[in-house]
């Protein structure tokens, strides 16, 4: 019986590195909740942040966290299960990429929105978003 454990984990620790791998639910459930976990602190931070630096209500903070937590969801899912555009092109990597929002445009939003506002910082955010969608094609 023990042979058969160490064979399970040995075989389950294969498996987390492939990319078709299905390790038992003992293996990925934790692995899945510590990515989900560490998607939570990076992607609720630069939101209130920047919903701070812009002054908004606790209401409008509360929409924008759940906002950010839903397209988290989404372009994950998204990663793991792509959408084929035509013959050539897919949206989405097939692998079990955690999406969330970066720290790297904080600086640049929070200057934004102390000057323009939530509505400055969400149109930024759509102009760069659209940017980033048409140079993905060219990957």
């Amino acid at each position: 019986m023990n042979a058969d454990r160490k064979s399970t984990r040995e075989q389950d620790r294969k498996m987390v590195y492939e990319l078709d791998g299905r390790p038992s639910l003992s293996t990925a459930v934790p692995l899945g909740l510590q990515h989900v976990l560490a998607m939570f602190t990076s992607n609720l931070a630069p939101i209130l942040i920047i919903a701070g630096v812009c002054g908004l209500s606790g209401a409008d903070t509360v929409t924008m966290v759940q906002c950010a937590m839903f397209v988290s969801g989404l372009t994950t899912f998204i990663q793991l299960y792509p959408l084929r555009l035509g013959s050539r092109y897919q949206v989405g990597a097939r692998l079990p990429i955690v999406m969330g929002t970066s720290f790297t445009f904080v600086p640049t939003a929070s200057a934004v929105g102390a000057a323009g506002g939530i509505g400055a910082v969400l149109g930024g955010c759509l102009a760069g978003s659209l940017v980033e969608v048409f140079m993905g094609f060219f990957y």
